[in-house]
């Protein structure tokens, strides 16, 4: 998406991609670890149609649709929702993941754009970030977790 504003937020996992990404994708397992998105729903490939269930302060926010625009096992995950017509609010979530030194650099993004994004964007930024680094770290931990379990 071109000429939208962007929100993120990185973190360093100790961790292999491959499980960062089975932990990231296991939708079902979602509400044990995910504060911010607590229920996804959907097939796992590229141009799914997902249901998310987000939170906002810990209880339930609203469910919305969102499609999969890009599905790199191990790499990277993108989805895109809003009300793209007319153009009001569109966001693309990104996920990144890549291999380091030190296990793996994981960020999470959102590019938000539209009508609505130049008045909205100073209200969503800090909020977007806030849960993309709660999300993010419990993420880490919840890798932590399983690799824990399976030695």
């Amino acid at each position: 998406m071109t000429g939208g504003r962007v929100s993120s937020a990185a973190i360093t996992i100790p961790a292999r991609a491959g499980l960062v990404w089975s932990v990231l994708t296991d939708l079902d397992s979602y509400a044990a670890w995910n504060p911010y998105i607590r229920k996804a729903e959907g097939r796992l490939r590229e141009g799914a149609r997902w249901r998310l269930e987000r939170t906002l302060n810990g209880r339930a926010y609203r469910a919305r649709q969102v499609t999969v625009t890009c599905w790199e096992p191990g790499r990277r995950l993108t989805w895109r929702g809003g009300v793209p017509v007319p153009p009001l609010l569109t966001g693309d979530h990104d996920v990144r993941i890549t291999e380091t030194a030190d296990g793996v650099r994981l960020v999470q993004s959102e590019t938000v754009a539209g009508l609505l994004a130049p008045g909205l964007f100073p209200w969503l930024r800090p909020r977007l970030e806030a849960r993309f680094t709660a999300m993010n770290e419990a993420l880490r931990d919840e890798v932590a977790r399983r690799m824990a379990e399976s030695v």
